[in-house]
């Protein structure tokens, strides 16, 4: 079902995130998503100063990469 590039990728991504419990999430990422889309999103996640996350971090890179042009019809970044 995964390859196991994509397990690496979302297995780094929950650590990064101190996030184990959504691994079932970050696993549809690195199915979904380009690997430099994601590492470039939590690269950038993890290095915002921790006074201006609202919420998690976690939370933050889910709602960037829900939000993120991949998940529109329009493909013209293709």
């Amino acid at each position: 079902m995964f390859t196991p590039n994509e397990v690496q990728l979302a297995h780094e991504m929950a650590d990064a995130l101190d996030d184990k419990k959504s691994l079932a999430f970050y696993l549809s990422c690195a199915k979904k998503y380009p690997k430099e889309y994601l590492l470039n999103t939590l690269a950038h996640v993890c290095t915002l100063p921790s006074h201006s996350i609202r919420t998690t971090r976690a939370r933050l890179f889910t709602n960037i990469v829900t939000k993120s042009i991949f998940n529109t019809h329009d493909h013209t970044w293709d």
